[in-house]
């Protein structure tokens, strides 16, 4: 009996169709997983290639103070305030920046741009503050409370119009001169910070927010 048992349990595994259904599936399973792996990579390859396109069309545009041609807007992108309203390390190498070049182009017109809530936090008076310690007459700069994000901030120039200067950080820059430039401006990043690391966290968010901003999203 035993043995009757046992071939007959070998002649169901060699069961055609059990071993066709069986095939199929294995298939099935094959194909999506190479499926997913197609669109993983193809993810992965349009995100790289755009966040390379705007790094490209940017970086060129990065100079230091010495090689500024004479600016009609100085622009300075919001960074965090601390808690007692000064400027956080990142936005204070900004600010220092921009007040060598108001120094150095003293009809440059100043923006300080960033976020602000009503009767609290407030980058761009922050910015403000400082500038006019160090000396910057106030009726040069203005405040941009509007300024959310980069591409606003630029946005909220108006019309190009003239020679256009960027201050912040080279991790920042390449983006912000792209965007500047698909706006029309004739324009130049100063780089601020320089041989300042700029954190593994800048400079992620910064990978992903290039690529958001090269497929039209408004996040930074």
């Amino acid at each position: 009996m035993s043995d009757r048992r046992a071939g007959l349990a070998f002649a169901l595994d060699f069961d055609p169709r059990r071993r066709y259904l069986a095939g199929v599936g294995t298939l099935r399973t094959s194909s999506w997983k190479h499926r997913l792996r197609l669109v993983a990579g193809l993810i992965l390859l349009l995100a790289g290639g755009a966040d390379f396109w705007v790094w490209w069309n940017g970086s060129d545009g990065l100079v230091g103070l010495e090689a500024v041609s004479s600016p009609e807007i100085i622009l300075v992108p919001g960074a965090s305030v601390l808690r007692n309203g000064s400027p956080s390390p990142i936005l204070r190498q900004r600010i220092e920046m921009a007040y060598l070049a108001g120094r150095k182009w003293p009809d440059a017109r100043i923006v300080l741009s960033g976020s602000a809530i009503a009767g609290g936090y407030d980058e761009p008076l922050a910015m403000r503050n400082f500038l006019v310690e160090q000396g910057i007459d106030s009726s040069r700069l203005i405040l941009d409370r509007e300024g959310r994000n980069t591409r606003s901030s630029i946005r909220n120039l108006g019309e190009a119009s003239g020679n256009l200067v960027i201050v912040s950080q080279r991790w920042h820059l390449s983006r912000a001169v792209w965007l500047a430039r698909i706006q029309g401006w004739h324009v130049q990043g100063l780089v601020a910070g320089r041989g300042t690391p700029a954190g593994w966290e800048n400079l992620a968010r910064e990978h992903m927010v290039r690529i958001q901003n090269f497929w039209g999203s408004n996040l930074n």
